[in-house]
């Protein structure tokens, strides 16, 4: 890819068709036609991709919505994507909100905001502060789910080692409260690892190697193989040691 030479510049409002380009970079209304393959895609303002990107790196400081699939060594969201298709980057960070109806495979997705996945979602370290809503899976070596604004729906949880926290929502915020709701949960029907610490979360099973299960859960049935401990304000209706 690097020996293109051809940038790709779009100011106000253009239709162009797609190519492979060194660099391009968006500042207004964009409408591109085709698949797009370049190094470098920022995105100041509105991108509509009515086919595939490929990019090293995609950076998005607005909105941009792509009816294919999204490939990029690094994806940095400063704003809104909507992806009709599959996501995968080895580096995501979230500081928005991002939409996909496929799958999303991720080195590291990381950051704050709310990802909605129709499909499943599997990545080596997934570490999210905000709403997260998984149709099928979302399977990591590490999970962090750090509960903010509005309840989040994952189907199953896999991974090594998993925790879900609620967030302290900061002091600078204080007064915002009365439009955040505090009592944000995770609801889910089966969560699965090596070491589990949850909080607030709603699952029908839990097993693991050593669990912790925090203030806030109500679980179904725990099935534990070295050790459980059970905060006074969870409810666990069943546990078994395996």
């Amino acid at each position: 890819m690097g020996n293109h030479v051809r940038h790709l510049t779009v100011n106000g409002s253009a239709l162009t068709s797609g190519g492979t380009f060194h660099k391009v970079t968006i500042r207004g209304d964009a409408t591109i036609n085709g698949d797009l393959w370049c190094d470098r895609c920022k995105v100041f303002g509105n991108a509509d991709v009515s086919g595939n990107i490929e990019a090293k790196s995609f950076h998005i400081f607005g909105q941009a919505n792509i009816r294919g699939n999204v490939q990029g060594e690094t994806i940095k969201l400063f704003g809104e994507i909507n992806i009709r298709g599959n996501a995968i980057a080895h580096d995501f960070h979230l500081r928005g909100a991002a939409h996909v109806d496929g799958n999303v495979t991720g080195g590291t997705i990381h950051g704050y905001g709310e990802m909605k996945v129709s499909g499943d979602c599997e990545a080596d370290m997934f570490s999210v502060k905000g709403a997260v809503e998984i149709g099928s899976t979302l399977n990591a070596e590490r999970v962090e789910l750090y509960l903010h604004f509005a309840d989040s729906r994952i189907t199953e949880i896999g991974g090594k080692t998993i925790r879900v926290k609620r967030s302290k929502t900061l002091n600078i915020l204080h007064f915002l409260k009365r439009f955040a709701r505090d009592s944000a949960k995770l609801v889910t029907e089966t969560i699965e690892g090596d070491d589990i610490y949850l909080e607030h979360t709603d699952a029908k099973i839990v097993r693991g190697d050593r669990i912790i299960i925090g203030p806030g859960c109500n679980i179904g049935l725990v099935e534990y193989h070295t050790s459980f401990q059970q905060d006074e304000k969870a409810i666990v209706k069943e546990k078994r040691k395996r």
